[in-house]
């Protein structure tokens, strides 16, 4: 039985382009790829952040997202040095949060968290809207990050969200969360803004049906935005941040609606009409 380890993990990582210096943002799903013999679940998770931290080095930056979707669902206040990191963005998510030299954005929607040279820049409390100007999503965007996908594909690269935002979809708006954002209880923030979806119109994500999702991935294989390898049990895929931002405007520019897969049923003289 092939189990998890760091000599072989470092070594998909670098055949799909992972190297020295990089900064690079990590969405996982670890418990795809298998077990890790004679391994806690700490120590598995501990293989795959040293495995990143070797290859990057002192130069690299090591990013996941962070967000606190409570915030939005039951009005909680975020604290960017102790809200724990949604369930749903995997283990791997949540162990980063525990590194005691990691950063964290202020956007509690679409938090970031970082590790390494260029954390403090990505994670800087400059703009309080979720995909806006020097926002974490806009650095990362400037920094040309690397996007990797351990055990998700690239339909779980909530990158396309901060493409969305840019380009100006009409399916979006930006909403204000009149709720604070504290770090280590100082107050930082004491409002918010975040790019939501309207949701009474029948907006469905592209990748949310399940017949489209092969096609979709075809795609960016195809046109050589991604590159790909099979390691173990799981998948991992890797874009570049400017690479995945053109191919996905051109998307948009030809047809708003093409992330959505049909248009939105929207009603006149109601919301997005005027």
């Amino acid at each position: 039985m092939d189990f998890i380890r760091k000599d072989t993990l470092k070594e998909v990582l670098i055949k799909l382009g992972i190297s020295k210096g990089d900064t690079v943002f990590v969405h996982s799903d670890i418990l795809a790829f298998g077990t890790v013999e004679n391994f806690s679940k700490k120590e598995a998770l501990s293989i795959f952040y040293e495995s990143f931290m070797e290859i990057l080095g002192e130069e690299g930056t090591l990013c996941s997202p962070a967000f606190f979707y409570d915030y939005a669902r039951k009005s909680i206040p975020f604290d960017i040095s102790c809200s724990p990191v949604a369930k749903e963005l995997g283990v791997f998510a949540s162990y980063l949060n525990t590194i005691k030299t990691r950063k964290r954005s202020p956007n509690p929607l679409t938090s970031v968290i970082a590790i390494g040279k260029n954390a403090d820049y990505i994670c800087e409390a400059v703009n309080r809207c979720s995909y806006g100007a020097e926002s974490a999503y806009d650095r990362l965007y400037k920094l040309n990050a690397k996007f990797v996908m351990l055990g998700v594909n690239l339909l779980s690269l909530t990158f396309s969200h901060y493409v969305e935002y840019r380009v100006g979809v009409p399916y979006n708006y930006t909403k204000l969360f009149d709720i604070p954002v504290y770090d280590n209880g100082k107050l930082i923030f004491d409002s918010t803004f975040a790019s939501v979806r309207y949701l009474d119109n029948n907006v469905i994500l592209y990748g949310e049906r399940p017949y489209n999702r092969d096609t979709y991935m075809d795609c960016f294989l195809r046109d050589n935005v991604a590159v790909y390898h099979k390691y173990l049990y799981g998948d991992i895929y890797v874009t570049e941040a400017q690479i995945i931002y053109k191919y996905l405007q051109d998307m948009l520019l030809r047809s708003p609606y093409i992330f959505l897969g049909e248009k939105p049923k929207f009603i006149k003289g109601k919301y997005p009409y005027k």
